[in-house]
């Protein structure tokens, strides 16, 4: 009896070594999108004692951490179809299982933000510079979505602002990219005294650095007090030439300024220009 029970244990052992050793990859969508990182896992039976990883084709992944663990996470760089295999072994013998995945093109989200740097409101101007898209999605945290492909929004109110652009791509492949700005609530103008109109491509136009103005009146007088030029709008400018399209000479001139703040701050200032050919 002792004998039989012996032989018994012996068989038992034998075969529990020999059994052989299975996975199974975790569950997945069989559609997945390049340029994001996925991790794969394992269900195993029969406690394996090596696991190996591998993809074909081998060129359109690229493989974070080790291909021998019990997970491993992958990118795929290109579209197309790949199959994912997990080879696992003990001792005696060894087993494979694998997935046929489909990897989709992702869209990729880029886009320029442009705000005005003159007068008041601010205008922010979105250009989409967004590759392989279907379709965009503009979101705000003070305006209703946009899907336009380009857009301009205007901020009559300071504060913190973000835009987010989301490019949508096949399959649910979206991407997105933000841009966050302040616009100061304080309304301020600076005049300068000086330009040089001599169409060199610097400094070729006089005109007010204005922020959060809402109207403006300006004056250039020359120093006999004769009126050379006027304004009354918020982007005005003064080239250097009189009303009547005579190029003024070099020498210096006067500003009269009043303006109002979109913060109801009043302005009246004068200034002397000293223009230089």
């Amino acid at each position: 009896m002792k004998l039989k029970l012996i032989t018994y244990l012996i068989f038992a052992v034998a075969t529990i070594s020999a059994q052989v050793p299975t996975a199974t990859i975790g569950a997945l969508s069989n559609t997945i999108c390049t340029e994001r990182t996925i991790t794969f896992t394992s269900s195993v039976n029969n406690a394996p004692t090596t696991y190996s990883w591998s993809v074909i084709p081998a060129n359109a992944v690229n493989f974070i951490g080790s291909v021998s663990d019990t997970s491993v996470s992958l990118q795929f760089t290109k579209p197309g179809t790949a199959i994912i295999t997990l080879l696992v072994a003990n001792s005696s013998s060894f087993s494979a299982t694998s997935q046929t995945l489909i990897a989709t093109k992702s869209a990729k989200s880029s886009f320029n933000a442009s705000l005005t740097t003159v007068g008041f409101p601010t205008e922010l101007t979105l250009t989409n510079f967004s590759s392989n898209q279907t379709s965009v999605e503009w979101l705000f945290n003070n305006f209703a979505p946009d899907n336009s492909l380009n857009t301009t929004k205007t901020y009559t109110v300071g504060g913190a602002y973000s835009t987010t652009l989301v490019a949508l791509g096949n399959f649910g492949c979206n991407d997105t990219s933000s841009y966050s700005f302040v616009i100061d609530d304080f309304s301020s103008v600076v005049l300068p005294n000086i330009f040089t109109p001599n169409e060199d491509g610097a400094n070729d136009v006089y005109k007010p650095i204005l922020k959060g103005i809402k109207d403006i009146d300006v004056t250039i007088y020359n120093r006999y007090g004769t009126l050379i030029h006027n304004w009354n709008r918020v982007g005005g400018k003064w080239d250097g030439y009189t009303t009547s399209g005579v190029k003024c000479s070099a020498g210096t001139y006067f500003v009269i300024l009043t303006a109002t703040g979109f913060d109801g701050k009043k302005y009246n200032m004068k200034n002397t220009i000293a223009l230089i050919e």
